[in-house]
């Protein structure tokens, strides 16, 4: 019985020192001041970073927050947005929008409309719903669909 607590003991201390080299190897520092910056600043600032090196600590940071998706990585230093991105996302390949307009739709569901100069984003919940193209003369998606005071019947008209 002895023995195989001594070889359960030893598989164990392996195992975590095998995982504690690769946290260590992979991921950064938690005490670096980037871990104390608040999510959506880091967001924000990512598009004007210059160095390489920096933009890719910003990227990892997130990256262990979970707040990038695999789409977002491959947009983001293209300066695009396509539906199912994240607003962070958003942020990073665009920068700070013009406007912002939220709602909240139902308990812990937000709805945001963001102005950039050549596009609408809308989000939901912090991913991108809908892109619409932004064109002199048209009016911002609406937050609310408010129905008719009086409603159509429900049958087809002859």
């Amino acid at each position: 019985m002895l023995k195989k607590n001594v070889v359960l003991g030893l598989f164990l201390t392996t195992a975590i020192a095998s995982n504690h080299a690769f946290a260590e190897e992979n991921f950064l520092d938690r005490t670096t001041p980037l871990s104390k910056v608040d999510t959506m600043t880091l967001c924000l600032e990512y598009g004007n970073l210059t160095e390489q090196e920096q933009r890719k600590a910003y990227k990892q940071e997130l990256d262990l927050r979970s707040q990038l998706s695999v789409k977002d990585h491959k947009l983001i230093d293209q300066h695009q947005v396509e539906n199912s991105m994240t607003r962070c996302g958003m942020y990073m390949a665009l920068g700070k929008p013009i406007g912002e307009q939220s709602r909240q739709i139902r308990p812990m569901t937000f709805k945001t409309v963001h102005i950039y100069p050549d596009h609408y984003y809308v989000s939901q919940s912090g991913m991108i719903v809908e892109t619409l193209e932004r064109t002199p003369g048209t009016l911002p998606p609406t937050l609310v669909h408010t129905p008719p005071k009086v409603q159509a019947p429900p049958v087809a008209p002859k």
